[in-house]
């Protein structure tokens, strides 16, 4: 890639754009439902993630710091959907959406960068919708007790 970046000019900002569309939804969710932590993760995710993704160099400390972050919220994440009363709509989204982000890297090793950055994008929307659902699913359950 030119200039050390991870994805092309005009495809990168494919994975910027998705970040502004799919993690506000997540984080105010997360602070809806009553699930702060994960609001807060997802605050932490989405502010690394436009930092690294707005100029995405491999070899940056914006890329460590938010890979970091990205594994940590993603980890917490598949930890709680576990325990949810619905795996199907909460666990199932996240681990697929691991699943494809290992995907995306196979996909731009063998040079396929656009169905890589796609994939990446899926990525995003999947644990984002998996997690929104644990949130909800946490919130009901919660509701139910105090009946």
């Amino acid at each position: 890639m030119s200039g050390g970046l991870c994805y092309p000019d005009g495809i990168y900002q494919w994975i910027l754009k998705t970040t502004f569309i799919v993690h506000p939804t997540n984080i105010f969710t997360g602070f809806y439902y009553g699930m702060n932590t994960c609001g807060m993760l997802g605050l932490a995710l989405f502010t690394t993630s436009v930092n690294y993704w707005r100029r995405p160099r491999l070899n940056s400390i914006e890329r460590t710091i938010d890979m970091t972050v990205a594994k940590i919220a993603v980890s917490y994440h598949l930890y709680i959907s576990w325990y949810t009363t619905n795996r199907y709509l909460t666990f199932l989204p996240i681990s697929l959406g691991v699943g494809l982000y290992f995907s995306s890297m196979i996909f731009e090793k063998k040079k396929f960068i656009k169905t890589a950055a796609m994939i990446h994008c899926l990525f995003h929307l999947l644990v984002s919708i998996g997690a929104s659902l644990t949130y909800r699913d946490y919130f009901l359950q919660r509701s139910s007790t105090q009946m």
